[in-house]
């Protein structure tokens, strides 16, 4: 049961950000080689009412060895398992759609499911941007509610440094109530934007993850708002 908790709790976001730190000496470098350089930034865990030890994120591991086409199913360990076939990815909690053409799936601890976006061509810096979705079921919770998670969240990231909570705010996702985080940090040299939707739908947590650095981040609003409005909750 701990163990559950910590995997789920323990936000997530994993940037592809080599294009992006690169110094000079290494612009050499093949785009091939430059994709299999992650950095994983993990906040630190909630802590749930039922279990007030506070639990710490899964040390850090690469994702890029672990890209899963779009036939293949996928189990990413005790959370939640999906199926991610012809461009949509389904879960006993939600469905979504997201191109394979343009996102690679990839497997992390902690997360349901992870995607990095992989259509970045010349522009490096779009290899930056993720979306990432942990869930809990009704039956897990123990009485956290979706706000007690907003809250904590929004708790959790002003007490890191280099990271601040630039806007929260209650608003509808896929038609249910949902709280709005918008957060901006620091990963090395670089300054990133994530944004974090929280939702529940009879009593089952859905939290998505999704940002980039800042650069990448205005360049792909696009993709960003295509994949959110295809969200369905069950």
């Amino acid at each position: 049961m701990k163990k559950l908790l910590a995997s789920i709790m323990a936000l997530t976001m994993v940037f592809a950000v080599t294009g992006c730190s690169e110094s000079s000496d290494s612009s050499s470098e093949s785009k091939a080689e430059a994709k299999t350089t992650t950095t994983t930034t993990a906040a630190p865990a909630v802590e749930s009412k039922a279990d007030t030890t506070t639990t710490t994120a899964a040390p850090e591991e690469s994702a890029a060895d672990t890209t899963t086409s779009a036939d293949d199913t996928t189990s990413t360990g005790d959370e939640a398992k999906g199926t991610y076939e012809n461009d949509v990815y389904t879960s006993d909690l939600y469905t979504f759609k997201i191109d394979s053409k343009k996102w690679a799936m990839q497997e992390s601890a902690g997360v349901d499911v992870m995607f990095t976006y992989a259509d970045a061509g010349d522009d490096a810096e779009l290899e930056s941007a993720s979306i990432n979705v942990i869930s809990m079921s009704n039956d897990l919770l123990n009485g956290l509610t979706a706000s007690d998670y907003a809250d904590q969240i929004k708790q959790t990231y002003n007490s890191m440094d280099g990271y601040t909570v630039t806007n929260d705010k209650e608003d509808k996702f896929a038609g249910k109530d949902a709280y709005i985080v918008d957060v901006t940090g620091e990963i090395g040299s670089q300054k990133v934007l994530l944004n974090q939707i929280i939702t529940s739908d009879n009593g089952n947590l859905v939290v998505i993850t999704y940002g980039a650095s800042e650069n990448a981040y205005s360049k792909l609003s696009d993709e960003f708002k295509t994949v959110l409005d295809s969200f369905e909750l069950k």
